[in-house]
């Protein structure tokens, strides 16, 4: 049953598995850094999969994978983040909750949409690979508030996110993404600010890409 899909898939839950950990004793940035290392697993595991017959078991197994890397991760960064203990509580675990929701409707939509160009609601990997970059420019309390909150709120929406598969888009930003990494670590981890901004705009484009659309078709 397990195919070469599946395992890039189970790398990519032991990186956010590792990210965790990391969090937990205080490397905050190592494991944002995992998280964007898992959100290359995970379009490399979707690119492989389609080269490949899909699978009921790939799909179940890629939501899992997600759900840890993409879920559990920054809702624990999220806890050792933000200062007041009850925000620090309540709002990871409303972001992990929005997050299993999203997992779990996405794989229904999946037999009763099959082929759908779109995804409903914003996906877990971009909200995860948010958090992480929104940790990596080392933003404020406050404002890392607002983002759990707006994050958790799209993940749940019914607004359409496009499904971006063209490999012309992914392979420059997955290389980019890996070149930066290695660069930080060569010259210290203080380099990541700089390496993480273009990132964010990116990332920040497609959150505002329903709303770019419909402007487009209201005046086109």
């Amino acid at each position: 049953m397990i195919r070469l899909p599946d395992m890039v898939t189970v790398a990519n839950a032991l990186l956010g598995f590792t990210a965790i950990l990391m969090a937990a004793i205080g490397e905050l940035n190592n494991a944002a850094i995992l998280i964007l290392v898992a959100a290359l697993a995970d379009g490399l595991d979707g690119a492989l999969a389609r080269k490949i017959e899909p699978s009921v078991f790939g799909l179940n197994l890629d939501s899992l994978a997600d759900l840890i890397s993409f879920g559990a991760a920054p809702a624990v960064m999220g806890y050792f983040l933000i200062g007041s203990f009850s925000l620090a509580f309540i709002l990871p675990a409303v972001y992990l909750m929005c997050g299993i929701l999203r997992l779990a409707r996405f794989n229904m939509s999946q037999f009763e949409e099959p082929g759908d160009d779109e995804f409903v609601g914003l996906p877990i990997t971009a909200a995860g690979v948010c958090v992480a970059l929104l940790v990596l420019i080392a933003v404020d309390s406050l404002l890392l508030i607002g983002a759990y909150m707006i994050l958790s709120m799209l993940m749940v929406s019914r607004i359409r996110y496009p499904k971006v598969r063209n490999f012309k888009i992914l392979a420059p930003v997955g290389i980019v993404v890996i070149i930066g990494i290695i660069f930080c670590y060569i010259i210290g981890l203080d380099a990541i600010f700089c390496f993480s901004w273009p990132l964010l705009i990116i990332i920040g484009g497609y959150l505002i890409s329903p709303l770019i659309m419909g402007v487009y078709h209201v005046f086109r």
